[in-house]
């Protein structure tokens, strides 16, 4: 007989205790890092208000990082580097691009962060390359299957994941823990 296309391995007629212990250790890691990051959000005094004024910030500063991604993008689908995807190749090429100068600008204006900065950029790649993946199948899926206009697939897709890349930004990339002000209350309150 032909062999199987899949090959999975019996299972044990007993389960594995190290396999159930495994997946205990999962668990209990993910509530301890939930909770960890509910600690960080209070540490740093995370309130909606702040919140609202960071995210209001990265926008201001993401009208220049955007303008620039759009004009990058119209330029790389009319110079149509790759004919049977344009539109999704441009996406693809001018975000990876995008990304650093939103990086650098974002570091320079709107986190005011005592993290180095390739440490930083080094996390912001590391964030914003998962992003590159989910948003250019987004944008084929747009493109190439829903047939939204291309500039309007560009804005559905840079709408949409705008809020996760600010969390995500302010979170993994400028950790709050080394803004500048909240370094300089907790200095002041260890002199106290």
């Amino acid at each position: 007989p032909p062999p199987p296309l899949f090959f999975f391995p019996p299972l044990p007629a007993q389960p594995d205790p190290l396999w159930s212990r495994g997946l205990g250790d999962v668990y209990k890691r993910q509530i301890i890092e939930m909770t960890r990051f509910r600690e960080r959000i209070d540490d740093v005094g995370w309130t909606f208000s702040v919140m609202f004024n960071e995210f209001m910030k990265f926008n201001i500063v993401g009208i220049v990082n955007s303008s620039f991604a759009l004009l990058l993008y119209e330029l790389l689908f009319w110079i149509d580097i790759w004919p049977s995807h344009t539109a999704v190749a441009a996406w693809a090429v001018s975000s990876a691009i995008g990304n650093v100068e939103a990086h650098f600008m974002h570091y320079k204006f709107t986190f005011k962060s005592t993290f180095g900065y390739y440490r930083s950029l080094n996390r912001a790649f590391w964030t914003y390359t998962s992003q590159l993946v989910v948003t250019t199948a987004c944008h084929y899926i747009m493109i190439e299957i829903l047939y939204f206009q291309h500039t309007v697939a560009w804005f559905v897709n840079t709408c949409i994941f705008g809020y996760l890349n600010f969390l995500l930004i302010r979170w993994i990339a400028f950790p709050p823990e080394l803004d500048k002000e909240y370094i300089r209350k907790k200095d002041i309150n260890s002199l106290n």
